[in-house]
């Protein structure tokens, strides 16, 4: 079973896998009072997976690179706090993908690899 799917499409299994789950908080809503008591008005929570792939061949790394091009996109991943698979829309901000090197035999560049943070929306 491959651990992410895009829209839907499997996609190459990463490396890593790291998930984060933030609390938006009101600006408005949240400070100390004058007791020194700490309150917040959370307004939603936000989930962040983080995903470092392995060195990919041109054809490998256009694919990816392809189905993360959208600004909004469905993920598929395993949730640790759900306990199972879950699906939410995502979008991802910087791409940056070094060269590793160039194959004579396949005649292809193969790619170091990519890291990526898929931020719900």
């Amino acid at each position: 079973m491959n651990i992410l799917k895009i829209n839907n499409q499997d996609i190459i299994n990463p490396s890593s896998l790291v998930w984060d789950e933030s609390d938006l908080i009101s600006d408005e809503g949240s400070g100390i009072n004058m007791n020194g008591k700490v309150f917040r008005d959370r307004i939603d929570t936000k989930r962040r997976i983080t995903a470092s792939f392995p060195p990919m061949n041109d054809a490998q790394m256009s694919s990816l690179l392809e189905a993360i091009s959208p600004a909004f996109f469905d993920l598929e991943y395993p949730d640790p706090r759900l306990g199972k698979r879950e699906t939410i829309t995502v979008y991802v901000g910087e791409r940056s993908v070094p060269v590793y090197m160039y194959d004579e035999a396949s005649g292809q560049w193969i790619w170091q690899g990519i890291s990526v943070e898929f931020t719900e929306r």
